[in-house]
């Protein structure tokens, strides 16, 4: 039984021409779901859904039960993501093929943002986005990445990029974002038209304050 997201996933590799297999599972082995051919070379996919959260659409008033509010910690959907598919991911680092992960918001499926907002993947990946204050001046220091960062030197290195699966109305996309770090990067310059590709600087160090 496939998951609404494996059906979008395939829809749109059927619709761009990209042929592709899914990867048969094996018993006690974290496998993979698909993989596709672009270019020249494979892809792994990953696949996984953000599938309910408390606070989304939450009613704050039995005054006014139409007015509902949504609340999280950006990046935490993702982050919890990353962490859950690290050995589905290994299985095609290993083998020297890129492995990226997808995620579905099945959460708020009209908008497709609670918890994947591109600044949930950037924070997620590299870090929450932070500024320093100087008490005494009362200056700041330019936006750098700061806590939480999964994405390291030498941590999750598997993953070659993370992305978002998205059909906001009607229309299925898929955006990437890369990992810097990653030990088997993507070929990107093979990759066609319908991925839209996020290349990523990162700084981990803030600028000086005057």
């Amino acid at each position: 039984m496939k998951t609404k997201s494996e059906s979008l996933f395939e829809v749109f590799l059927a619709a761009n021409s990209l042929p592709f297999e899914k990867i048969k599972e094996e018993e006690n082995t974290h496998t993979p779901d698909y993989r596709v051919s672009v270019g020249g070379s494979d892809i792994i996919f990953e696949i996984k859904e953000l599938e309910e959260d408390e606070n989304f659409g939450v009613v704050k008033s039995a005054a006014f039960p139409q007015v509902k509010n949504s609340s999280r910690t950006m990046g935490e959907h993702v982050r919890k993501r990353i962490e859950s598919s690290r050995k589905q991911i290994q299985f095609g680092a290993k083998q020297g093929i890129p492995s990226i992960l997808l995620i579905y918001n099945n959460i708020d499926q009209v908008f497709h943002d609670f918890g994947t907002e591109p600044l949930d993947f950037t924070a997620a990946m590299y870090g929450t986005y932070t500024i320093l204050l100087n008490r005494e001046n009362r200056t700041a220091s330019d936006l750098f990445n700061g806590k939480d960062q999964m994405l390291q030197e030498s941590k999750n290195t598997s993953f070659s990029a993370v992305g978002h699966l998205c059909d906001r109305g009607g229309k299925t996309t898929v955006t990437l974002y890369e990992n810097v770090f990653a030990k088997v990067k993507v070929p990107y310059d093979e990759l066609p038209a319908c991925f839209d590709v996020r290349r990523i600087e990162v700084s981990t160090d803030p600028l000086s304050m005057p």
